[in-house]
C-alpha cells in the first residue's frame, strides 16, 4: 500500500523561498544598482521577442516594467494578474516585460500562455545591472517625466499595482 505523498522542503527550495520573503519589500534610494526612486529612469535598451527593441525612451507617457523569468514561480502567480490589469490602462501607461537572460524559444511559450501582448524584452545583463533587479520578480513604475516613482521587489500585491498604476495614470 501507498500511502500519502509527503512534500518536504529541502535546503534549495527552503533557502529560494527565504530569499524571496526578505526580498519582498518597496525598494527606495537606498536600494542596490543605480536606478533610484525619485531620480531619471536610467537608459536601458533590450531586444524584443517580436525583433525589435525596447528602450528607456517611453515619450512622454508613463510606463510599468515587470521582469520576470519563466521559472520563476512568483512571477508564474503574478503575471496573469498584471496582464488582466494592463487592460485597464490601455493607451494610457506603456506597459513592458523584461525576462531574465532566458533563451527567446522559451520566453515565447511563456508569453504566449500567459496572454501577454504587451512588448517582452530580454535582458542579458544590462537591465538587471542598471535596474539593481536581484530576487524577481520586481516591479518598476516610472512616470511620464522619466523619473522612477516606485520599485517594488516580489510579487506585487494587486492594491498596491492598482494604487501606483492609478497615480502614474493620473487617477488617483
Amino acid at each position: 500500500m501507498i500511502g500519502p505523498r509527503r512534500w518536504t522542503w529541502g535546503p534549495p527550495a527552503a533557502l529560494t523561498c527565504a530569499l524571496l520573503l526578505a526580498a519582498t519589500r518597496p525598494l527606495g534610494a537606498a536600494g542596490p544598482g543605480i536606478a533610484q526612486v525619485g531620480q531619471a529612469a536610467p537608459s536601458f535598451y533590450v531586444d524584443t521577442l517580436d525583433g525589435s527593441s525596447a528602450t528607456s525612451d517611453f515619450h512622454g507617457k508613463p510606463a510599468y516594467i515587470n521582469v520576470f523569468a519563466t521559472w520563476c514561480p512568483p512571477c508564474r502567480s503574478e503575471i496573469p494578474r498584471i496582464v488582466q490589469t494592463s487592460k485597464q490602462y490601455q493607451g494610457r501607461i506603456d506597459f513592458l516585460f523584461v525576462d531574465e537572460q532566458e533563451v527567446p524559444s522559451r520566453v515565447k511559450t511563456f508569453t504566449q500562455q500567459f496572454g501577454m501582448l504587451a512588448p517582452i524584452g530580454i535582458d542579458q545583463g544590462q537591465f538587471a545591472a542598471t535596474y539593481g533587479v536581484g530576487a524577481l520578480p520586481v516591479s518598476i513604475f516610472i512616470d511620464r517625466k522619466g523619473v522612477v516613482s516606485f520599485i517594488y521587489r516580489g510579487p506585487i500585491p494587486q492594491s498596491l499595482l492598482d494604487e501606483e498604476l492609478a497615480k502614474l495614470a493620473g487617477t488617483d
